[in-house]
C-alpha cells in the first residue's frame, strides 16, 4: 500500500515539475520576443518635427510618413517646442542657407541620433549647411539615457514582488483597519525602495542629479501605482489574477516603456501601450524631471495616479464587499438559529 502511495506522490512530483519548467521556459521565450521585437530592429513610426522653414521644405516634410509636422512662425518657437516635449526634434531654416537641427539627448538618445539622420537628409537635399544643438543632453555619467529606464525596470520587480509578499504576509483584507495597515506598509515599503534607488542613482553614478527631491517623488509614485495596482487586482479577483497583470507588466509592460530606443522608434503594437503601462509613465517622468525642467510630466503623472487610483479602488470595493457578506450571512446565521432552536416545554405544559 505504501509502495502505491509513494509511486502516486512521484507522478505527482514529477508533473508538477514538468507543468512548471514549461511555464518558466514559455515565460523566458515571451521575454525574448518581447524585447526583441521591441529593441532589435528598431524603425522610425513617428516623429514630431518643429519647423521653421521655407514652405517647399515644409511640404516635403509633410509628404514623408514618418514625419508628424509642427510648422511655426520662428527659430524660437520651434526650439521651444522641444524643449517643452511638444516635438521630438525641430529644425530651423535661416536666410542665409543653414539648418539647425535641434535634438533633445534627454528624450531618448536612439530617437536624437534619429531626428539627426533625417535632418541632415534633408539638409542635403535641399541644399543647406546643417549644425546640430543637443537642447537637454545626458549628464556625463549616463551618456546613453538609459538609467532612468533601468531605474524604472528593476523598480518595478521590487514593487511588484514587495506587494505580493506585503499580501500573503498579511492575508486578505477583511476589515478597514487591516486594508489600511497595509496601505501604510506599501506606502513605507515603496518609499524606502525608491528611497534607496534615489541614493543609487543621484549619489553614487551621478546620473539624475540636480532634482534629488523630485526624483524621489517620482520614484515613489511609480512603485505606489505598481504595488496598489497588483495589490488591488489580488484583493478583488485573487492570486491568479495578480500574477496575470504581472505578468502582462514584466512582458508588455517592461518593452513598451521606450528606454532604450524611444517611443518614435517602437512599433505601433508597443507604441500604443507606451503611454498606458505604468513603466511608460515612469520613464517619460523621469526623463521631464531630469532633462526638461518638468516639461511634459503632467501625462505621466495622470497616468501613474491612475494606476494607482485603480487599486487602491478595487482593494476598498473588495474590503466592503466582505465586510457586507460577512454581516447578511451572521445575521441570516442567528435568524436560523433562532428559527430552528428546539422549543422549550414550560413546567405548567
Amino acid at each position: 500500500m505504501a509502495r502505491h502511495a509513494s509511486a502516486a506522490v512521484t507522478k505527482s512530483s514529477i508533473r508538477s515539475m514538468v507543468i512548471a519548467m514549461a511555464a518558466l521556459t514559455l515565460f523566458v521565450v515571451a521575454m525574448i520576443a518581447s524585447y526583441s521585437g521591441a529593441f532589435a530592429r528598431p524603425t522610425l513610426h513617428h516623429l514630431t518635427v518643429a519647423v521653421a522653414a521655407p514652405e517647399q521644405v515644409v511640404e516635403g516634410l509633410r509628404g514623408q510618413d514618418a514625419l508628424a509636422v509642427n510648422a511655426v512662425d520662428s527659430g524660437a518657437a520651434a526650439r521651444q517646442q522641444v524643449t517643452r516635449r511638444e516635438a521630438d526634434t525641430a529644425f530651423v531654416v535661416s536666410p542665409s542657407g543653414e539648418m539647425t537641427i535641434y535634438v533633445a539627448g534627454g528624450g531618448g538618445k536612439s530617437v536624437a541620433t534619429a531626428a539627426e539622420s533625417v535632418g541632415r537628409e534633408v539638409a542635403a537635399h535641399s541644399g543647406l549647411t546643417a549644425t546640430v544643438e543637443d537642447v537637454a543632453p545626458t549628464s556625463p555619467a549616463d551618456p546613453s539615457g538609459t538609467v532612468e529606464f533601468y531605474a524604472i525596470i528593476f523598480l518595478s520587480i521590487g514593487a511588484t514582488l514587495g506587494a505580493t509578499a506585503i499580501g500573503y504576509l498579511m492575508g486578505r483584507v477583511h476589515r478597514p483597519v487591516t486594508l489600511l495597515l497595509r496601505t501604510v506598509t506599501l506606502a513605507a515599503y515603496s518609499a524606502v525602495l525608491a528611497g534607496v534607488v534615489t541614493v543609487y542613482v543621484d549619489g553614487v553614478l551621478g546620473a539624475l542629479t540636480g532634482h534629488t527631491w523630485l526624483v524621489f517623488g517620482a520614484l515613489w509614485l511609480y512603485s505606489m501605482a505598481v504595488g496598489g495596482a497588483v495589490t488591488g487586482v489580488a484583493a478583488a479577483f485573487g492570486t491568479a489574477a495578480s500574477a496575470l497583470l504581472t505578468l502582462f507588466l514584466v512582458v508588455v509592460g517592461n518593452a513598451a516603456a521606450a528606454g532604450p530606443v524611444g517611443r518614435p522608434l517602437l512599433s505601433p503594437f508597443y507604441a500604443t501601450f507606451t503611454k498606458i503601462v505604468p513603466q511608460g509613465s515612469g520613464v517619460s517622468l523621469l526623463r521631464s524631471i531630469s532633462y526638461f525642467d518638468g516639461h511634459g510630466a503632467a501625462a505621466p503623472l495622470l497616468t501613474l495616479a491612475a494606476w494607482g487610483a485603480a487599486g487602491c479602488l478595487l482593494a476598498v470595493l473588495a474590503t466592503a464587499f466582505r465586510l457586507n457578506y460577512r454581516g447578511r450571512y451572521e445575521r441570516f446565521t442567528c435568524r436560523d438559529r433562532a428559527v430552528l432552536q428546539p422549543r422549550h416545554l414550560s413546567p405548567a405544559d
